[in-house]
């Protein structure tokens, strides 16, 4: 059944949402897409935290599943074609949760387009990474081009999109499209840890920070600057700021760590 392809797990505010597909190394399929879409959707109406991709196996995604056994699940030709599936990075780019791409393995093509279109990206020690899409006489797809632009620059997204080339964790930390690197044991673990600390903050006040992240995108400094005070005040009007000022005094009167 589609529902096998992806599978879900909720861990204290925190969802993670696993790739099943590891015998096709989670490459894109009808059902594989038409499944994530359906988990993305709901996760996205519910009061979760932050949200975790990741592949089962020892990939991530290594894109579009060309195999002729792909044709055969549904007798549609891989992927789904229907606009659901290409709603899939804007999902996990805009939904209110912060998106983390926990990447292990291949991550090449498609599922490059959905790791880059998260908030963050974690990577193993023994990720390797490619855009693929010309070498299949192909220019893109799933918002890589979009993503790939703002995430690395402008200038280091051309290299990597005509040219193609794989390139490790190594280099993805170097240009910034991964901010993490773990060895491949520790990936899982790691990832949900951070996850877990950002699920802990006032949840108004997370959702908020991805609102105001998402209006930066878009916006120039004045509408944005507007936008942004408006938040704040309404934070500020509520019991979120008090009760962060004062958790954050009585951490520093009793000699806690405190970090501003």
């Amino acid at each position: 059944m589609s529902d096998d392809f992806v599978l879900a797990e909720q861990h204290e505010g925190v969802a993670i949402v696993t790739l099943n597909r590891p015998e096709r190394r989670n490459g894109l399929s009808a059902g594989l897409c038409h499944a994530l879409h359906a988990r993305l959707t709901e996760i996205a109406a519910s009061e979760t935290q932050v949200l975790i991709l990741r592949g089962a196996g020892r990939d991530f995604c290594v894109g579009a599943d060309l195999s002729a056994a792909a044709v055969s699940e549904s007798g549609e030709a891989p992927p789904a074609r229907a606009s659901k599936a290409y709603d899939i990075p804007l999902l996990l780019h805009t939904m209110p949760q912060v998106t983390i791409a926990s990447i292990d393995g291949g991550c090449a093509g498609a599922g490059l387009g959905w790791a880059a279109a998260c908030d963050m990206r974690f990577a193993s020690d023994r990720a390797k990474f490619a855009t693929g899409f010309i070498k299949v006489g192909a220019a893109g797809d799933m918002g890589l081009v979009w993503s790939l632009m703002r995430v690395v620059g402008a200038a280091r997204a051309r290299e990597l999109l005509f040219f193609s080339q794989k390139f490790g964790s190594a280099e993805a930390l170097q240009w910034g499209l991964v901010t993490r690197v773990f060895e491949a044991g520790e990936l899982a673990g790691a990832t949900l840890d951070a996850a877990q600390t950002l699920a802990r903050f006032a949840p108004q006040a997370l959702r908020a920070l991805k609102t105001n992240v998402l209006s930066a995108e878009e916006l120039a400094m004045r509408p944005y600057t507007e936008i942004e005070t408006a938040r704040h005040l309404h934070l500020a009007a509520g019991t979120t700021m008090r009760e962060g000022f004062a958790s954050f005094r009585a951490k520093r009167a009793d000699g806690s760590k405190t970090e501003t």
